[in-house]
């Protein structure tokens, strides 16, 4: 399932145990008006079902495909079935209808590449200059959840951790791998208090 040109968001690099694999995938229940793009940041909400996080909310995973009751993918050519209500933008993004969890005849669902520990590496372009002082600082997202926002640099938290600036050796400092830091699926190093499941 391909991503626009034009679309920000976080693709997969590879591990740092060097386990040529894939994260897993789990298709999980789009929450009601819902959307989502390929590569966004994706996480459970209180009603139990996927959505975009914000800055700050713990990643469940990063978001791979729009899938149907059959797991068929969404965005193949000419497919209109089972989206009824929902709204296809270009290849990779989707509005889902206002009863999609509920209505039998729609049911969309993410297909989701788990973070549940920091080996998976994923790139990003940042929305602003990464410097060598910023490796291994800490970064949420912007609201969207679709890429990391430079200006929340910190020593001390963040959903993403920074290990490696201008991955693609084209001198484009925005660019950078990161690794997830607070995860929605098991331990995670947020704080006991923090509330992983919310509104």
């Amino acid at each position: 399932m391909a991503k626009s040109a034009s679309a920000k968001g976080f693709d997969y690099r590879g591990s740092l145990i060097g386990v040529d694999a894939s994260p897993v995938n789990l298709d999980i229940l789009i929450d009601d008006s819902a959307t989502l793009t390929l590569g966004d940041a994706v996480r459970i909400d209180a009603d139990g079902n996927l959505d975009v996080v914000a800055a700050g909310e713990v990643i469940l995973g990063i978001l791979q495909g729009i899938v149907d009751q059959s797991g068929i993918n969404v965005f193949e050519t000419g497919r209109a079935g089972n989206t009824d209500g929902s709204t296809l933008s270009g290849d990779d993004t989707i509005t889902v209808s206002s009863t999609n969890s509920s209505a039998s005849d729609r049911k969309l669902q993410g297909r989701v590449a788990l973070t549940n520990s920091y080996n998976s590496k994923w790139y990003n372009d940042s929305n602003g200059t990464l410097a060598r002082t910023n490796l291994f600082q800490f970064f949420d997202t912007v609201a969207g959840g679709d890429q990391i926002d430079q200006a929340s640099a910190s020593d001390a938290n963040g959903q993403f951790q920074l290990i490696e600036i201008d991955p693609d050796g084209d001198a484009d400092a925005s660019k950078g791998i990161f690794v997830v830091n607070e995860h929605q699926l098991g331990a995670s190093a947020l704080d006991t208090a923090t509330t992983k499941v919310a509104a």
